[in-house]
Order: structure tokens, then C-alpha cells, then sequence
């Protein structure tokens, strides 16, 4: 009787278990395998049993088969909510702003442009197999703007605040590529980084300015400016495609993320130093031209963009205390405003890029000094998600500000061919020179055949350059010089329109064949042995310390453990002798 009560309760409470779980899950088979969360409202159980339980990521029509089912519920739930957020974040600038919003205001255009700039990009994206990078979207959303006539940016916005625009956007790039960094990079191949840097611009300057002398008969000054101009890879690009590949794992086993920022800031430096030396030369006012006058304000800005960084990234990496509450934010913060001071100060006072070197160093020396302070593998994800989705909302606006640059009136068909023969001999050159530049590496033959293809994006630094002298040349009001100055502009049109893109697309296609491609577990203790270098600089008697320290950590690890094998064992033990009991108490009944 008393067994039969025991089993009637047991299926009572198997009944309502059952019952129970059919409130939470669909009864039929197909749709118990999908988690709730995967769901588009599973636990709303108000909703319609057919919209409760579609699976998110399922096609929404059945016309779409593998591999071109990219369009789902979630990709429609994505657009329902980006069109959303555009609606409000349009009402509540036209609140603020009233006029300056409506059409013909001096922001309408400009939020447009950067709206289409985000979802051209994105979209183009989704086609299958061409895997087009986000970069040519925004690129070519701004240059549909301008040729239409829709928006021409220079009307409502004067060209110093654009360039502003752009150095805001490009400091947050420099500020993840400082994160990528690895003191095993840095210390394993210094020399590697200046020839990277140094070399492949250098003779790529060189070469441009031949061409210009002699294909399109400028004069030797002038040939040298267009080539200072033309030479300058894009920053954008080349890191934003190289940071896309090492977090998906490609080329970390090689530090390759960190050597490419590192180098591409080294060259941006490099261009514009020499841009300042012709830009000068060519438009002296007293007609002096004595360039060793000017040769020293490069290298001090890079002095200075160093020292200035490493000493605000040793303040950041001490304050605030890597235990006071909500340091992850106050850190995040310190690196952006300190980021955005040396970029406009430096944008301020110099033509230089020492400002996004100092942005490098300081992000780097921080990200190293926290690593070091935690006595743990220090986990740069936090950061390096919270930089990546603030460039997520900035790429929009800076390449679709860059592309409303480009105005393609200036675009001479008579004189394209001879452009094209400039920009291939000097992509020639520099490719070869960066191929040239691994040699002695530990990079394979398909690494440094990679190293040049990330060599050879254009845009940004065209965008920027080449306006200021056409500008410069305007105020002049000669009609020989407004002819050079517009030419150059032409072929820096010409140098974005088709390396920009094709750049970025030859990048994120050849990446993944030619770099080795790692799993998250390796990179993370890539990271740990690059921290673990790091300490091995210090003095002696401070590394001793944290050798005793390290060995009692581990005594201590291995006494706890013992004590707790032991514990288990009388835990154990115990458990026997209560079984035997029970055993006999049943017997005796």
C-alpha cells in the first residue's frame, strides 16, 4: 500500500512536470530543438503561437536556399530597428537644430548622407561571394551624392570643418590599432616596422614624381608634391580590413594586426612630413626655398608625438586604480579624450600626423601597464568591443564625408590614361618594395605577398591632401598653377575611386587564403606570453619578487587543492557509512 501511494505521487509529480514544460515550448518536434532565445518571443506567451515560436534565424521566404539565405527574421528585426532609430534620431536633432534640419539646412544633407553612407555599405555586403567590404558602400553613397548634385558638402560645410570630421573619425581607428598592439611585435622586429614604415613610400615618392616630370610634364617641384600626395596609403582601409581579419583570427599568430597599424601610422607620418616639405617649397610666399628649413618639423613631431604619448599612457595605466569601482569606463573615457586631444592639437598646430602616433602610444603603453598591474591574463575584449562599435557609427561619417569630397566634374578623360600609367608604376614600386622590406622575416612567401596587397589602398589621405592645394592655388589665382592643382585633384579622384575599394576587397579575399588563421584559446595566450615579455624587461630584484610571489601562489594552489581532495575524501567516507546504514536498516525490516 505504502509503495503504491509512493509511485502514484511520483507520476503525479512527473504529470506536472510535463505539463509544465509545454507551457514553455512548442509541443511539435521541429520547433522543440530551437532555445527560447532564438526565438522571436517565446516566453511572451500573449503573443500568436505562430509568431511566438519562428526561428530567428530562418529565411523569410523559401525562395532563398544556401548559401543566399542571408535575409532572415533577424536581418528584417535589424532593419525594422535601424529605420526606427533613424526616425528618432531625426526628430530629436530637428528639435534641437529646427531649421538647420530641414531641407536646404546646412546638417540635413549631411545626416542623409550619412544614413544612406551606413546602409549602402552595409547592404552591399550581403551579396554572396564578393564579399565587398562595407568601405566601398560609404565610399560610393558620398560620391552619389556629390555627382547627383544632391548634396555638395563644401556648400553647407566649410572645408576646415570637414577636415575636422575626418580627424575625429580616424582617431578611434587609431585608438583600436593601439589596442592590437603586442610588445612582441615591437620587440621581436623594430627594424622590420621603420623599413615597412620608411621604404615602400619613400621609393614610391620617388618614382611618382618621375612620372609626373616626364609623362605629365609638371614642374620638379610640383611633381614631387603629386607625389607626396599620391603615395600616401589610407589608414582607413588598410587597418580597418587588417583589425577585421585578426578578430576573426587571421595573421595573429604573427602579431600581423599590430605590425600593419604600427607601420601604417609610421608611414602616414612619413607622407605627410614630405607633403609639408614640397606644399611648402611650392607655395612659399618670399620665395625662399631652402627645404633643409623645413626637413626638422617632421622628425619633431614624431619626438614629440612619442613622448607625449608613452607619458599620458603611463598616467592612464596607473590612474585610476585598477580596483576603484567602474574602472573599465573611466579608462575607455581617458583614452578617448586624451585621443581626440592630441589629434585636434596636433591638427592645430602642425600638418604633420604626430597626433596619431601619440594616440597609438598612449592606447598601447595603457593597455600594457594594465595588463602588468593585473598579475592575470588582462582581457582587452571590454575595449576592444567598446572601440569597435563606437567605428561602427563613425565609418559612415568618415568615408561617406570623404566621398562627398570627390567631385568627378574635375575628372579629365583626356588625361585618365596618362593617371592610370602614374598610379600603376608607383603601385608597382611600392609593392615590390614591401615585398622587398619582409625579407629576413619570419613571414612566409604568402605573408608578404599579403603585406604588399595591404600596401596598396588609397583614399584618405588623398581626400586631404589634395584639396589643400587646390585651395592654396586658389588664393594664388594663376591659371597655370589652378591647372596643376586641378590635375593632381583629378588624379587623386581617379587614385580613390579604384583603389579604395578594390583595395579593401583584394584585402578581405586574399586575407583569409594567404594568412594563417588562429582559435580564440591560442590568441588568448598569445596575449598572456606577450604580457609575460613585457615583465621580463624589468629590473632583477622586481622580477624575483614576482617569481616568490608566483611560487607561493602556486603552493598555496596546491594546499588548497590537497585540502580539498582530502575534504572530499572524509566526504565520501561519510556518504559510505551512511549508505551501510541504510542497507542494514532495510535488511533488518
Amino acid at each position: 500500500m505504502e509503495r503504491r501511494v509512493t509511485v502514484e505521487i511520483n507520476e503525479t509529480i512527473d504529470i506536472v512536470e510535463e505539463d509544465f514544460s509545454t507551457l514553455q515550448r512548442q509541443p511539435d518536434d521541429e520547433t522543440r530543438r530551437y532555445p527560447e532565445e532564438e526565438t522571436c518571443c517565446g516566453r511572451a506567451v500573449w503573443c500568436h503561437s505562430k509568431l511566438r515560436y519562428i526561428w530567428i534565424y530562418n529565411p523569410i521566404s523559401n525562395c532563398f536556399t544556401v548559401p543566399y539565405n542571408c535575409v532572415t527574421w533577424s536581418s528584417l528585426s535589424w532593419l525594422l530597428t535601424s529605420l526606427i532609430l533613424v526616425a528618432v534620431t531625426y526628430s530629436t536633432l530637428y528639435f534641437l537644430m529646427s531649421e538647420l534640419m530641414l531641407p536646404g539646412g546646412s546638417l540635413f544633407g549631411l545626416f542623409w548622407l550619412v544614413v544612406v553612407a551606413y546602409a549602402l555599405g552595409w547592404s552591399l555586403t550581403y551579396i554572396p561571394f564578393l564579399h565587398i567590404p562595407p568601405v566601398f558602400g560609404m565610399l560610393l553613397a558620398g560620391i552619389i551624392f556629390r555627382s547627383s548634385g544632391f548634396y555638395k558638402i563644401h556648400d553647407h560645410i566649410p572645408l576646415k570643418t570637414t577636415t575636422k570630421i575626418r580627424t575625429f573619425c580616424v582617431t578611434f581607428l587609431m585608438i583600436r590599432g593601439g589596442l592590437q598592439l603586442t610588445t612582441t611585435a615591437l620587440r621581436s622586429q623594430p627594424l622590420f616596422l621603420l623599413m615597412l614604415g620608411l621604404l615602400p613610400s619613400t621609393f614610391e615618392i620617388i618614382i611618382i614624381g618621375l612620372c609626373s616630370r616626364f609623362i605629365l610634364q609638371y614642374p620638379w617641384d610640383w611633381s614631387f608634391l603629386a607625389g607626396t600626395i599620391m603615395t600616401g596609403l589610407s589608414p582607413v582601409v588598410t587597418v580597418n580590413c587588417i583589425l577585421a581579419l585578426a578578430e576573426k583570427g587571421y595573421g595573429e599568430d604573427k602579431d600581423l594586426a599590430g605590425i600593419l597599424s604600427t607601420a601604417t601610422s609610421i608611414d602616414s607620418i612619413h607622407v605627410i612630413s614630405m607633403f609639408s616639405i614640397c606644399f611648402t617649397l611650392v607655395f612659399s610666399e618670399d620665395g625662399k626655398k631652402n627645404f633643409w628649413k623645413y626637413i626638422p618639423g617632421g622628425l619633431r613631431d614624431v619626438v614629440v608625438g612619442l613622448l607625449v604619448g608613452v607619458a599620458l599612457g603611463f598616467i592612464f595605466g596607473f590612474l585610476p586604480h585598477r580596483n576603484a569601482k567602474y574602472v573599465t569606463f573611466y579608462r575607455i573615457a581617458g583614452l578617448i579624450i586624451g585621443s581626440l586631444m592630441f589629434t585636434s592639437g596636433a591638427s592645430m598646430m602642425t600638418e604633420t600626423g604626430g597626433g596619431y602616433l601619440a594616440t597609438m602610444c598612449m592606447s598601447f603603453v595603457a593597455s600594457t601597464i594594465w595588463k602588468q598591474l593585473s598579475g592575470n591574463p588582462f582581457n582587452v575584449r571590454p575595449f576592444q568591443k567598446t572601440l569597435f562599435f563606437i567605428w561602427h557609427f563613425m565609418q559612415p561619417v568618415l568615408l561617406g564625408v570623404i566621398g562627398a569630397e570627390m567631385d568627378l566634374t574635375l575628372w579629365s578623360s583626356q588625361r585618365f590614361g596618362l593617371h592610370i600609367s602614374c598610379i600603376l608604376l608607383g603601385l608597382l614600386i611600392r609593392g615590390s618594395t614591401a615585398i622587398l622590406s619582409t625579407q629576413g622575416t619570419d613571414f612566409t612567401m604568402k605573408e608578404r605577398i599579403f603585406v604588399a596587397l595591404a600596401w596598396l589602398p588609397k583614399g584618405s589621405l588623398q581626400a586631404t591632401l589634395a584639396p589643400l592645394a587646390l585651395e592654396s592655388a586658389g588664393q594664388i589665382d594663376h591659371p597655370e598653377i589652378m591647372f596643376l592643382a586641378t590635375d593632381i585633384v583629378r588624379m587623386s579622384v581617379v587614385s580613390i575611386l579604384f583603389l579604395a575599394p578594390l583595395g579593401a576587397i583584394i584585402m578581405m579575399v586574399t586575407g583569409p587564403i594567404l594568412l594563417n588563421k588562429i582559435d580564440e584559446e591560442t590568441q588568448a595566450r598569445r596575449r598572456e606570453l606577450s604580457f609575460l615579455q613585457w615583465s621580463s624587461l624589468q629590473p632583477i630584484r622586481f622580477q624575483r619578487k614576482e617569481i616568490v610571489q608566483a611560487e607561493d601562489d602556486v603552493d598555496a594552489n596546491e594546499e588548497i587543492n590537497y585540502n580539498d581532495d582530502q575534504d572530499d575524501d572524509v566526504i565520501n567516507t561519510r556518504d559510505d557509512e551512511s549508505d551501510d546504514k541504510r542497507e542494514r536498516k532495510q535488511a533488518i525490516n
